[in-house]
């Protein structure tokens, strides 16, 4: 039994640490996207606003238009903030629970190397990574369950609902 739940163990590890890297790494690309579309709405509307260029007015307004729809459509900075959450709860997850296993894990090595109360080692040893699969286990459900709500919730934010009141109260 031992071998099997430690290749359990190991393979949750290397998930939190996939996890991890992931989140790290779709949180930058949609962080360079978000600086991207706000330095364009940001940019484009003071362009506008100043009145520099009036030949360029309505190229610009449906530029900015263009990234502010992208964004909306995307849900880009909704899924940023839940990447960059997701990343960090996998990373605290991995040290948190293989600091706490590491440190539990040692005195009872120790006891079964001095062969003192083995059996006992055994068992707690037996215990400790029934915890530990069960901490690594838990995090992760719960990381992907957050994760899928707030995937959820940017695409519920794509419900043309607004737009149809907005609709309905013009009639009226």
């Amino acid at each position: 039994m031992g071998a099997l739940i430690e290749k359990e163990i190991d393979a949750l590890y290397q998930q939190a640490r996939k996890g991890e890297r992931r989140g790290k790494q779709v949180a930058r690309i949609r962080r360079i996207l978000a600086y991207l579309l706000k330095i364009i709405a940001a940019g484009g509307s003071l362009v506008v606003a100043t009145g520099y260029f009036p030949r360029w007015n309505q190229p610009i307004g449906v530029t900015i238009l263009v990234a502010v729809l992208l964004d909306s459509v995307t849900s880009n900075y909704k899924r940023l903030l839940s990447e960059v959450q997701a990343g960090y709860a996998y990373g605290f997850l991995y040290e948190k629970v293989s600091r706490e296993h590491n440190r539990s894990l040692d005195p009872i090595l120790k006891q079964i190397k001095e062969s003192v109360n083995v059996q006992a080692a055994v068992d707690a040893k037996d215990a400790l990574e029934q915890k530990t699969h069960t901490e690594l286990t838990d995090g992760i459900r719960a990381i992907r369950e957050s994760l899928a709500a707030a995937d959820l919730k940017a695409l519920e934010s794509l419900a043309l609902d607004n737009e149809r009141a907005a609709v309905q109260h013009s009639k009226n």
